[in-house]
């Protein structure tokens, strides 16, 4: 299944562990993440840690409810389109998934060596870009990624979709939660009103270099070759994730003392789950009825 990323040979494990090619160019592993990076990233290098921990005791209702209610319904959506033991590819993974680590044969990869590090139950983790996987031709069931597109260049969306497409096999589906360009009318007034505020919270600040609205968004995935089984946007009222609400908060104006309220609302544990699980019942009912350009994130479903 592991490729050499550049030239595509097989790799084979040597006797100390490490990965190398027929012709002998080799791939350390440290701490058991294959590395295929000659050097760590100076932005992502531990930026990103974060980890999903929750298991359900039972994987059926009502034990798995939280599942449809964790990062806006994306480990619900994996749940839907994969039975268990598919071989799935993580993109942007961080410190992973436990409950796709439990259910699925993962393959987690980030750029971070730290973020890796602190990854449970996958059975591969690869330290490496997305552009040049190292992979072989038709060897998965699907490719997966949370907030991941939103960081990747137009240009490098085209590269990255072409090696999607190889490395699924027939069938095989992508699923990607992520942020795009919106027009979301409590993110609006901060574009209107403070372009430079708004690109510096929402764009530099997190380095998302691809922020594009839906329809580019969608003639990209068609245009690579795949399906659309699902483009649905998410967060088109002025209720959206705590994340934003905590950016909004450094707004002036109106949006800045609502989204301070949200904020106040819900401290602490018990806040969080309980706004996270009325943003998915609003996501999934009254705010289907909103135009899908004030949408903040998209959950696209394709297939090879």
């Amino acid at each position: 299944m592991l490729v050499d990323p550049l030239t595509k040979q097989i790799l084979r494990k040597s006797v100390a562990g490490d990965y190398y090619t027929s012709n002998g160019t080799k791939f350390k592993v440290k701490s058991g993440i294959i590395t295929f990076l000659s050097e760590d990233d100076n932005f992502y290098e531990g930026t990103y840690l974060n980890k999903i921990k929750y298991i359900p005791i039972f994987d059926y209702f009502p034990f798995n409810i939280p599942l449809w209610i964790i990062s806006n319904g994306y480990i619900w959506e994996v749940r839907k389109h994969f039975k268990s033991e598919a071989i799935l590819l993580e993109l942007g993974c961080a410190s992973g998934v436990n409950y796709f680590g439990s259910k699925y044969n993962m393959i987690g990869l980030d750029l971070s060596f730290n973020s890796l590090k602190n990854v449970e139950g996958y059975k591969f983790l690869l330290q490496s870009n997305a552009m040049d996987l190292p992979l072989a031709d038709n060897c998965l069931d699907g490719v997966i990624s949370s907030y991941f597109w939103e960081h990747i260049s137009g240009e490098d969306k085209v590269k990255m979709l072409t090696e999607f497409y190889r490395v699924l096999k027939p069938g095989g589906k992508l699923v990607f939660l992520y942020d795009i360009d919106t027009n979301n009318p409590i993110i609006r007034s901060l574009k209107a009103r403070q372009p430079i505020k708004y690109k510096k919270l929402f764009l530099e600040k997190d380095a998302h270099i691809g922020y594009e609205d839906t329809s580019i968004n969608m003639e990209r995935f068609v245009l690579g070759g795949f399906k659309v089984l699902k483009h649905f946007g998410m967060e088109r009222t002025i209720f959206n994730s705590l994340s934003v609400h905590d950016k909004m908060a450094k707004h002036s104006g109106g949006a800045k003392y609502f989204s301070k309220c949200i904020l106040f609302i819900t401290r602490g544990k018990i806040g969080f789950y309980l706004y996270s699980f009325f943003l998915r019942c609003i996501d999934v009912s009254i705010g289907r009825l909103f135009p899908s350009k004030n949408s903040r994130i998209i959950i696209s479903v394709l297939k090879k």
